[in-house]
C-alpha cells in the first residue's frame, strides 16, 4: 500500500511528531498537521491517534474490543478496509514505538495489538552509547537511541564522558598509571555539575562539555518518549586537591593496589557536609534532566563505601565512618539522593546494584536499612556455576552466567522479605564476552534468561550492556528477540521466531533462511561449549591485556623494543606487573593454573572450535547460491571472527601452560617444548587469518574511531603485522622467564581484597 499522507495533530506530543517524521522518511508520504485526527480514515492515510481516542476509529476499535488491558501499556497498528492505517498506543512513547515497529516489519505488525509483560525496561552500562565503546568506529548515537525506542525500552542511561578519556586519565600523576582508565566510564555527578565543595575543582569548560553532551542525548531520548537514567560508580574517588582544602572530608581508599600507581580516595559519605554536596549536585542536574533512575555500582572502578570488606585495598575509611554502622552510612547516602530527586521527579528511584560487591551479611544489613525511594537491582546467576564437559565451573556474568537464577534467587527472597521489589538484569547482546567481535547471536540464552526472570517474578528489567545498533550491527538477533519477549502476546516459540526472522532478513528466500537458522543453532551450541575459567578470559580482560596483538613467543622478555611497542602501547597491566611477562598473572597475582587451562584447551579442541568451524561452513555453503544476501555475509564474518578469537585464546593458553610446565618440570621439557611449538605455529597461521579477515571484511569489529584506549584497539592490522614478524623471529627462543611466583603456590584471586571468606 502506498501512503500519501500522515495526519498528526498540531498539538501532538513530541514522540508523535517524531513518529510522523520517521513514517514520512520510510514511506515518502507527506506530513499534515491537523486540528483533529478524529473522523473517517482515508485510503492512503496514516493516522497517529492518542490512545484514549483510538476506539473512535473502526480498525483500532476492532482490536481493542474485549481486550483485557488491566492498565498495562499497549500499542497497535490497524489497517482499515479502505487501505488506511491507524497507529496508536497507551501513551506517546508507545505510539512512537508502534510506528517504528511498523516501519521495521509492517506485515507482522499490522492488525496486531501488543501489550507488555514488564512494567519497566531500562538500560544500564550501555557499552556502545556511554562506556568503553563510546568512541568506536561506526557508532551513531541518534541511531542507537532510536534502536532503544524500537526495542521497547522505557528509560535509558545517558551519562558519559564527552571524550574517550575523562578528567582522571588526562590528569594522572604518572603516565604509566593505568588505573585512571577504570574511572573513564560511568562518570559520577561531579563530572557534570559543581557543588559548594567542588567549585573550581574541575575545569568548568570540561563540566559544561559533559553536561551539554548529556543534554543532547536526553533531547534525542525525549523525542522518542524515553526517560533519562544515570548509571555510575559511587562513592567514587575524587580529585586529590579537594583534600588540601577539606582534609577532614577524606573518605575511603578505593583504587586497586595491583593496578594503580597512587592511592585514590572518595569523599567521606559519613559526613553531613558530603551528603549536602551530593544533594546539591543531584538537584542541579535534575533541574536540567528530570532523571527517572539513578543506578550506582560500588566497591569497583574507583568507588566504594567505607569499611566494606570487599574494598580492593581492604576495609578502610575515616574515623567518623568507623564510628557508624556501614549499613547506616549507605542508607543515609542513598536516602539523601532519593529524597532530593523525588522532590523534582516523584517517580525518581535510586537503585543499588548488588551482585558480588558485598558479603552476605553486608548485603542483608544494607537492604534492611534502605529507605523509601531506594531499591535494589541484581544480575541473574550471581556466582552461579555451569557444567562444561562434566565439570562445574563458576561463571562471572555475561553470556553464560545469567541463564540460571544462581544466588540471585536467595537475594530476591530476602529483598521481598524486606519490602523491596528488585529489578532484574540480563546481559543481552553487548557486554564484552567476545570483544572485539560483536553481534554473535545466542537466542536460546536470551529465552533462558527470560525464563529466570519469570521464575523470580521480576517484572522490571535492565538490559545490562545495552544493545547493538546500526550501522555497527545491522542485524542483532538477540535484541530482536528481546523486543518480542518483553511483549505479552502469548508464549513465543523460538523455532518459529528464528524461521520468521531469517526469512524476513533473507528476503523470503527459503533455502538461505534455513541455512541461516541452522548456523544460528550450531553457533550457539559452540558458545555453550566455551570453557570459561575466569572473568579475564572474557573480551574485557584479554583486550586490556592485548592478547590479540601481544606476540605469542617462548619468552616475551626477549623481544626488542620495536617488537613490543604495538601491544604495550595501551596494555592495561602496569609495567611492574608480572602479568606482562606471564599470561597466567594479572595485578601481580595468579589467575590461572596449568591443570585447568590444559583441560580448557582440550574442550576448545574437541568441542567449541569444531562447532564454530561447522557454523562458518554452513554459511559459506549458503553464500555459494546467495551471494546477494547481505546478512549471510554479515553473520559469516562475525562467526568467523569468533572462531579466530577463540583460536587465539586456545593457543595463548596452551602456549603459556607449556612454558610454565617446561620451567617447572624438567623431565617433561621435550613434550612441553613440542606443545609450545604447536601452539605458536597455530597462532602464526591464525594471525595471518586475522589480517586477511580484518582487511577484507566489511563487518564492523570494535576498534576506536580515533584515540586508542585500553578497551579499544585503534590499528589492529598494523599491530598484527608487528606481532606476526615477532612471532616468526622468536619462534625458537628458549622458554621463560622463570618467575619465583610460579613456584610459590600462587594466589588464585584477581584482587587484593584482604579476606573474602572470613565474613559471609
Amino acid at each position: 500500500m502506498a501512503y500519501k499522507k500522515i495526519l498528526v495533530e498540531k498539538d501532538a506530543a513530541l514522540p508523535l511528531r517524531t513518529a510522523a517524521k520517521e513514517l514520512a522518511a520510510a514511506t515518502g508520504a507527506g506530513i499534515i498537521r491537523v486540528k483533529s485526527v478524529d473522523g473517517k480514515l482515508g485510503r492512503d492515510v496514516i493516522l497517529l491517534v492518542d490512545g484514549d481516542r483510538a476506539a473512535g476509529h473502526k480498525p483500532a476499535s476492532a482490536l481493542l474490543k474485549g481486550a483485557e488491558l488491566d492498565g498495562r501499556e499497549w500499542e497497535l497498528a490497524a489497517g482499515g478496509a479502505s487501505g488506511g492505517l491507524v497507529i496508536s498506543g497507551s501513551g506517546p512513547r508507545n505510539i512512537c514505538r508502534a510506528a517504528l515497529n511498523w516501519i521495521e516489519n509492517p506485515k507482522e505488525v499490522t492488525g496486531k495489538l501488543t501489550t507488555f509483560r514488564f512494567a519497566e525496561r531500562f538500560t544500564m552500562w550501555d557499552n556502545s552509547l556511554n562506556q568503553w565503546y563510546r568512541n568506536s568506529r561506526g557508532f551513531n548515537r541518534r541511531q542507537h537511541i532510536r534502536s532503544l525506542a524500537l526495542r521497547g525500552f522505557t528509560a535509558v542511561e545517558l551519562n558519559r564522558y564527552a571524550d574517550p578519556e575523562g578528567w582522571f586519565v588526562r590528569n594522572r600523576k604518572f603516565p604509566g598509571d593505568s588505573y585512571p582508565w577504570y574511572v573513564s566510564y560511568a562518570p559520577a555527578l561531579d563530572q557534570f555539575v559543581e557543588s559548594r565543595l567542588t567549585s573550581g575543582l574541575y575545569p568548568k569548560k570540561e563540566l559544561q562539555r559533559n553536561l551539554a553532551d548529556l543534554l543532547e542525548a536526553a533531547a534525542i531520548a525525549k523525542s522518542y518518549g524515553l526517560e533519562a537514567g544515570f548509571v555510575c560508580y559511587e562513592p567514587r574517588c575524587v580529585n586529590e586537591k579537594i583534600f588540601d582544602k577539606y582534609p577532614h572530608l577524606r573518605g575511603a581508599r578505593t583504587d586497586h593496589p595491583g593496578r594503580s600507581l597512587e592511592p585514590r580516595y572518595t569523599l567521606d559519605v559519613a559526613h553531613p557536609d558530603v551528603l549536602e554536596h551530593y544533594a546539591e549536585m543531584l538537584k542541579k542536574l535534575m533541574k536540567k534532566v528530570p532523571l527517572r533512575y539513578f543506578v550506582f555500582y560500588t566497591n569497583d572502578s574507583g568507588s566504594g563505601f567505607p569499611f566494606a570488606r570487599h574494598l580492593y585495598p581492604g576495609p578502610n575509611g575515616s574515623y567518623l565512618a568507623k564510628s557508624k554502622l556501614m549499613q547506616d552510612v549507605v542508607a543515609g547516602w542513598a536516602g539523601t539522593l532519593a529524597e532530593t530527586g523525588r522532590r523534582i521527579n516523584p517517580r525518581f528511584e535510586v537503585l543499588m546494584e548488588i551482585g558480588w560487591e558485598y558479603t552476605d551479611r553486608e548485603r542483608e544489613e544494607i537492604t534492611r536499612k534502605l529507605p523509601d525511594g531506594v531499591n535494589v537491582t541484581h544480575p541473574l546467576g550471581v556466582e552461579s556455576t555451569i557444567e562444561v564437559g562434566g565439570r562445574k565451573l563458576k561463571t562471572y556474568g555475561g553470556y553464560q552466567a545469567d541463564r540460571t537464577a544462581g544466588l540471585t534467587r536467595e537475594f530476591v527472597a530476602y529483598d521481598l522479605s524486606m519490602g523491596k521489589y528488585p529489578y532484574g538484569e540480563i546481559f543481552l547482546s553487548n557486554w564484552w564476552d567476545y570483544e572485539p567481535v560483536i553481534g554473535i547471536p545466542s537466542p536460546r540464552a536470551v529465552v533462558d534468561k527470560f525464563a529466570v526472570l519469570k521464575e523470580l517474578n521480576m517484572n522490571k528489567v535492565f538490559a545490562r550492556g545495552g544493545v547493538l545498533s546500526p550501522p555497527q550491527c545491522p542485524w542483532s538477533l538477540n535484541d530482536e528477540l528481546f523486543s518480542r519477549l518483553i511483549e505479552d502476546n502469548g508464549a513465543l516459540k523460538l523455532v518459529n521466531f528464528l524461521q520468521q526472522t531469517a526469512a524476513r532478513w533473507c528476503g523470503g528466500k527459503k533455502a538461505a533462511a534455513a541455512s541461516l537458522v541452522e548456523a544460528w543453532k550450531t553457533g550457539e551450541t559452540a558458545q555453550e561449549r566455551w570453557p570459561v575459567l575466569f572473568w579475564y578470559m572474557k573480551g574485557s580482560g584479554t583486550t586490556q591485556g592485548r592478547w590479540l596483538t601481544r606476540p605469542l613467543v617462548p619468552d616475551i622478555t626477549r623481544l626488542k623494543a620495536a617488537e613490543n611497542k604495538a601491544w604495550t602501547r595501551k596494555v592495561f597491566t602496569l609495567e611492574s606487573d608480572i602479568g606482562r611477562q606471564n599470561l597466567f598473572f594479572e595485578g601481580n597475582v595468579r589467575i590461572f593454573d596449568e591443570k585447568k587451562v590444559e583441560w580448557a584447551v582440550r574442550v576448545f579442541d574437541g568441542r567449541m572450535l569444531p562447532l564454530l568451524e561447522e557454523t562458518v561452513d554452513i554459511l559459506d555453503e549458503a553464500l555459494k547460491q546467495n551471494r546477494e544476501i547481505e546478512i549471510l555475509h554479515d553473520q559469516r564474518d562475525r562467526f568467523y571472527g569468533l572462531l579466530l578469537l577463540m583460536r587465539t585464546y586456545r593457543n595463548s593458553l596452551s602456549a603459556q601452560a607449556s612454558i610454565n610446565r617446561w620451567l617447572l618440570e624438567p623431565s617433561a621439557q621435550t613434550d612441553k617444548r613440542n606443545k609450545l611449538a604447536q601452539a605458536i605455529d597455530a597462532e602464526i597461521d591464525n594471525t595471518r587469518d586475522w589480517l586477511r579477515h580484518l582487511q577484507e571484511s566489511k563487518t564492523v569489529f570494535f576498534r576506536s574511531a580515533g584515540q586508542e584506549t585500553p578497551f579499544l584497539h585503534s590499528t589492529p592490522v598494523k599491530d598484527l603485522e608487528v606481532r606476526l614478524r615477532a612471532m616468526e623471529a622468536h619462534r625458537n627462543d628458549q622458554p621463560g622467564p622463570d618467575l619465583p611466583q610460579l613456584r610459590d603456590g600462587g594466589n588464585y584471586n584477581s584482587t587484593w581484597r584482604t579476606d573474602w571468606t572470613a565474613e559471609k
